[in-house]
């Protein structure tokens, strides 16, 4: 499977990880294992780590409809929150295009192209 996650409750993080082709409904997929995933809290955070993506299947309209499949992680109160790291031209375009459909829910997604930096915004430790 292109997108695993591992539920780390001491962390109280949600370490995602894609790699090889990703698609739609390997996204898509990812939401619905998540929300039903014994361990799922809404005061966890998500780190979505891009790094190892080989390339992502995937068009304006499929990061349109992933929005609205995640809307009921970011707009849980208080919203879960997303960081997304992405160093890649083509992960980083097509994620910070989802951020900006997810600004309805303001703070809930952050996109990095350095990991330092999406976790100390995840877990509260920088203003950025």
């Amino acid at each position: 499977m292109p997108v695993r996650f591992n539920i780390d409750i001491d962390k109280r993080s949600i370490e995602t990880t894609a790699a090889s082709r990703v698609t739609y409904t390997d996204l898509f997929e990812f939401y619905r294992s998540l929300r039903s995933h014994p361990n799922f809290a809404n005061d966890l955070c998500i780190i979505f780590d891009a790094t190892l993506a080989e390339g992502f299947d995937l068009d304006y309209d499929g990061v349109r409809r992933l929005s609205s499949v995640s809307d009921q992680f970011t707009k849980l109160d208080p919203p879960l929150r997303v960081a997304i790291i992405a160093p890649g031209d083509l992960a980083f375009g097509l994620s910070r295009m989802y951020e900006t459909m997810k600004s309805a829910s303001p703070g809930s997604v952050k996109v990095f192209r350095d990991r330092a930096l999406a976790e100390d915004w995840a877990f509260g430790r920088s203003a950025n």
